[in-house]
């Protein structure tokens, strides 16, 4: 028991080393939430530009009102145009969305209780795999149904 709680084998190494591989841990953990941003939840993007622009437009429309034209819109374009401050908006939308993630993750790791890995792998492949199959037939089943997504099993 009391091996676990002084993480095992890592305490024969040196302090620099130990360090190393919470690091490591924590470093994987912070490029697997960037992955998932970016490849599930839209990476950099943020609403889209002209929804935020109409919405300016709505908000300081009695303050900005020249001969009809709104001047905010040519402002706000030109500040938009700026490739440092879009660049700086994307990083900015990017870095939040990953912050999110890894605030999840990190909450739901000191939620739960650790779980041995022979607990773990039995989870896996008596739980999450038939869920995983399940979804492979299940999911072009229903969408073919509502025509979503037609299925053409033409071969020839």
């Amino acid at each position: 028991m009391e091996s676990e709680l002084v993480s095992g084998f890592m305490t024969e190494h040196a302090a620099v080393i130990f360090v190393f591989f919470f690091l490591a841990e924590y470093g994987s953990m912070v490029l697997m939430c960037i992955l998932t941003s970016l490849l599930f939840l839209g990476g950099y993007l943020i609403i889209d530009i002209a929804l935020l622009l109409s919405f300016l437009d709505f908000i300081v429309w009695e303050l900005f009102l020249t001969d009809g034209i709104l001047i905010l819109d040519y402002i706000v374009e030109d500040i938009m145009n700026t490739p440092a401050i879009e660049g700086l908006i994307y990083g900015v939308s990017l870095g939040l969305k990953s912050s999110l993630l890894i605030f999840t993750f990190i909450w739901a790791r000191a939620s739960f209780p650790r779980i041995r890995f022979d607990q773990l792998m039995s989870f896996c492949w008596t739980v999450l795999l038939p869920i995983v199959f399940a979804f492979i037939v299940l999911v072009p089943c229903i969408l073919s149904s509502f025509d979503i997504f037609p299925v053409n099993i033409n071969l020839f």
